[in-house]
């Protein structure tokens, strides 16, 4: 099933996966990325419990080179899952417990990169023990309509948390802008709506600028990773990608514009993505019947590496389904310039060890995900999310 030079390559460290890749002021040891997956682990105040602490100990324990701490919220009043982690830099025992969180991880495991994903569900956040907010209301959706002033303030909270982030030893933050929540809300041509973030693409990329700007601003130390995970096209009419407000066309011109703007104010990376949690969940993690959409990933990823600079990193997904070929697929990848480094999500959920496996050519002990998706119907129904296959 495999062959026997590639198992050699592994255990010699001479894959493209086993490289180090530069980023930003640090190096990352190899090219594995776990991706931002939510669990819904946290206790009812939004802080760790044993059961986060578990979960990312064995991500870092399992050999991948940076780990991306999941959707973060911000807004503990607006938020997607009933037990999401929430960073407060006003509330002290939430302080404390971020403190003592990297204290731990970055003590047993140094040689790890951590960065931390913030998140604001907006229109997607809960109405049931939660606030639905939103930039224009969606049939699917509605919620609260909010102004101006109510993102500005998410803008601030962004770039507080992350000053807070770098003074107690994370190595950076995520923002997100991707599958449908408010980075994404406001990028999209369906936010047409005649306000200071809405309507032309000057007005819907502000929010994004803004944050990068001013959170690089804030924390010039290029060592201090910044970034952001973007949806390249939602999969809907008016997503983002698309091609006007009531468009199913794609147009990748203002997903591109956003990327190279980042970069231009201080991002050192970009993680591709596609799609939307509610409307196209196909494309945002292909499973077992559409296993070819992995191939519109990589062409995605490719369209961000060609258009950005060589020194910001592009990080492709989507890659789960892919199970035993994904180390031929990767390799290739990255060999060939489509992207930098490789990111899981539910493979990260099936096998924490899969990074340490594959680079040690142990690739029949490797336990790769079945795609069944049922981590994540575990958190859409409020419970812990985890492998059911294999009980992780």
């Amino acid at each position: 099933m495999y062959n026997t030079n590639m198992g050699n390559n592994l255990k010699n460290k001479t894959s493209y996966l086993a490289q180090p890749l530069r980023i930003g002021g640090l190096t990352a040891k190899n090219r594995f990325v776990v991706q931002p997956m939510e669990a819904g682990d946290a206790d009812d105040r939004g802080l760790f419990t044993k059961y986060t602490y578990e979960r990312y100990e064995r991500y870092a324990h399992g050999g991948a080179g940076i780990v991306v701490v999941e959707a973060v919220t911000l807004q503990y009043e607006t938020r997607s899952t009933k037990h999401q982690l929430l960073l407060d830099v006003n509330n002290v025992t939430n302080r404390l417990a971020w403190k003592h969180f990297f204290k731990v991880m970055k003590g047993k495991y140094p040689d790890t990169i951590f960065i931390v994903q913030l998140q604001h569900a907006g229109e997607i956040s809960s109405d049931v023990f939660s606030r639905r907010v939103t930039v224009k209301s969606h049939e699917r959706f509605g919620g609260e309509l909010v102004g101006d002033e109510y993102v500005d303030n998410v803008i601030s909270q962004s770039v507080e948390a992350a000053k807070f982030l770098y003074e107690i030893g994370c190595d950076g933050v995520d923002i997100k802008f991707c599958h449908g929540y408010i980075g994404s809300q406001i990028l999209r041509p369906y936010n047409d709506r005649d306000w200071k973030y809405g309507g032309s693409w000057e007005k819907r990329s502000q929010y994004a600028f803004s944050m990068c700007q001013q959170i690089r601003e804030a924390i010039p130390d290029n060592k201090f990773l910044l970034g952001a995970k973007v949806s390249v096209f939602e999969g809907f009419a008016g997503g983002q990608g698309h091609a006007g407000a009531d468009s199913t066309q794609l147009d990748l011109t203002e997903t591109i514009k956003l990327c190279q703007g980042l970069e231009a104010r201080g991002a050192n990376y970009i993680i591709e993505s596609l799609g939307h949690s509610h409307f196209s969940w196909e494309i945002m993690a292909p499973n077992n019947s559409n296993k070819e959409m992995v191939y519109a990933h990589l062409i995605a990823a490719r369209a961000l590496r060609d258009a950005l600079k060589p020194s910001t990193v592009v990080i492709g997904g989507g890659l789960s389904v892919l199970r035993e070929k994904a180390q031929t697929v990767c390799e290739d990848a990255i060999r060939e310039g489509f992207f930098d480094a490789a990111a899981y999500g539910r493979q990260a959920f099936a096998d924490p060890y899969m990074p340490n496996k594959y680079l040690a050519g142990e690739l029949d002990s490797i336990k790769w995900c079945t795609c069944c998706d049922r981590c994540g119907q575990l958190l859409i129904s409020g419970r812990n999310s985890y492998c059911e296959v294999y009980k992780k």
